[in-house]
């Protein structure tokens, strides 16, 4: 999964700052799955800055996140986004970019279904008791 340049609680959820976001980007992903964001917050914008790495990964952890890399962006890693987005805000030049990038952990509860069942189990979906 891929998250360029949020704004609003997107942008929130992404930086640990809105817990019922991050949940539902947590959930979207499958375990082992990684994602990937990047990021460029100036006190300007209204948002907290992008919070310490150990804030972040404290905050991923909680929705089975783990924080693998935290980091300023280069120029070819915000060029190969392609967001117009990016171009709009000059990320990496006018202002910061920071990239992000967390793996979707396997939750015990989903591990024992699976094993249990031999089904993975599925958002929204009735596990078995």
């Amino acid at each position: 999964m891929t998250i360029n340049f949020p704004w609003a609680s997107l942008l929130r959820g992404v930086l640990g700052r809105d817990e019922a976001v991050l949940a539902g980007i947590a959930q979207l992903a499958a375990p082992g799955a990684s994602i990937g964001s990047l990021v460029s917050v100036v006190p300007r914008d209204g948002v907290p800055a992008v919070p310490p790495e150990g804030e972040l990964a404290a905050a991923y952890a909680r929705h089975g996140l783990r924080l693998v890399e935290a980091r300023p962006a280069t120029a070819d890693e915000i060029a190969a986004s392609g967001s117009s987005w990016a171009k709009r805000l000059r990320a990496g030049r006018a202002r910061p970019a920071t990239l992000l990038r967390a793996v979707r952990e396997e939750r015990e509860r989903e591990a024992a279904t699976i094993s249990a069942t031999g089904e993975q189990a599925r958002p929204g979906r009735a596990r078995p008791s």
